[in-house]
């Protein structure tokens, strides 16, 4: 093996590291959506490689406005999904998008963009204070 070939199979295994840690590694902690004047949990995500913020916290069983705004124009987050809620809308690049969901109980509800590439969640909680006081620890059940 030449010191080329050796050269070219670090930087490669840099790569898959890198590549694995970017997607698979740990998440930074979520935002609390905050209540309009009419009680609607609201917040605004910025999609640009990725979710930011890519975990918000709400409170179950209230109405939850999320305003996506796409800041890119790759493929991949052509479309947001929310599979449990059968959502699946397209998001137009340099736009918000706006969708609107009642979360009907506490738990988890992923959304991913077209290609299953770019992950995000929502975390539905028992009351507003649980969900505030529980910023960036996740949700219980994933700790």
């Amino acid at each position: 093996m030449s010191l080329t070939d050796l050269a070219v199979v670090l930087v490669g295994a840099a790569l898959i590291a890198w590549e694995l840690w970017f997607f698979l590694g740990p998440r930074r902690g979520g935002e609390a959506a905050h209540p309009n004047r009419s009680g609607v949990q609201e917040v605004r995500i910025v999609v640009k490689g990725g979710y930011n913020p890519d975990t918000i916290l709400v409170e179950a069983g209230r109405p939850v406005r999320l305003h996506f705004y796409r800041d890119e124009t790759a493929e991949c987050s052509e479309r947001v999904v929310f599979e449990s809620l059968n959502i699946d809308e397209a998001l137009p690049a340099f736009e918000t998008k706006t969708i609107e969901f009642i979360p009907p109980t506490p738990g988890d509800y992923p959304f991913r963009c077209g290609m299953s590439m770019l992950r995000g969640r929502v975390v539905a909680q028992q009351g507003r204070d649980s969900a505030r006081a529980n910023l960036g620890k996740g949700h219980h059940k994933h700790g």
